[in-house]
């Protein structure tokens, strides 16, 4: 087994985990994965997976953060979003442009098959780059928000979208009227108070 550490670029290990560990999940869904067959996957020993990664739930948010970043990044500089739009139409065209672009990429369209769900509740709830990403998102559309309500609201969008993913609308327009009706509301009326 190749020494990670010996061409001194240990800061790339634990991407090198979580690029192998996106081909497993492709291959044998999510749940199923133990950290052997990741080590395996990854090339190391699973003494040096478990140094980078302490249990399967730490692999998980950290892939989820990293793919949850780069999905907003190519949705948000890939997406052409129609400029003489107002707010209301460009938040919907962007909340459905990530719907689509996770249910078309394979690594992460398979976290929200039916089996996947406690998994994907859990992480919603427990990682740092998508609740960063979240509140920023609301911070910018209301920046008169405190920080904990930011934040909450964030939560909320979080969910609404995982919603979604999990347990699919009768179609883009079935889930388009649910965001603007059911969540749009929060995220664009000030008139609707959210406290900290």
């Amino acid at each position: 087994m190749k020494d990670w550490l010996s061409d001194g670029r240990a800061e790339l290990a634990a991407e090198r985990i979580l690029d192998a560990v996106r081909a497993l999940f492709i291959d044998r869904g999510v749940a199923g994965i133990g950290m052997a067959e990741v080590a395996e996957a990854a090339g190391c020993s699973r003494a040096t997976l478990y140094r980078y990664f302490d249990s399967r739930q730490s692999l998980y948010v950290a892939f989820a953060g990293r793919e949850t970043r780069q999905l907003v990044e190519r949705v948000w500089r890939g997406h052409r979003f129609d400029a003489g739009a107002d707010q209301r139409e460009r938040l919907l065209d962007g909340l459905t442009a990530v719907i689509a672009e996770v249910r078309k990429t394979p690594h992460l369209a398979v976290w929200f098959d039916a089996s996947n769900a406690g998994i994907v509740a859990r992480l919603s709830n427990s990682s740092a780059i998508i609740e960063a990403l979240s509140a920023d998102f609301v911070a910018a559309l209301r920046p008169e928000l405190p920080e904990p309500a930011a934040h909450r609201l964030g939560q909320w969008t979080v969910r609404v979208v995982v919603s979604l993913l999990t347990l699919p609308g009768a179609g883009e327009g079935d889930e388009r009227a649910m965001l603007d009706t059911f969540l749009l509301p929060f995220l664009l009326d000030d008139r609707l108070p959210i406290t900290g």
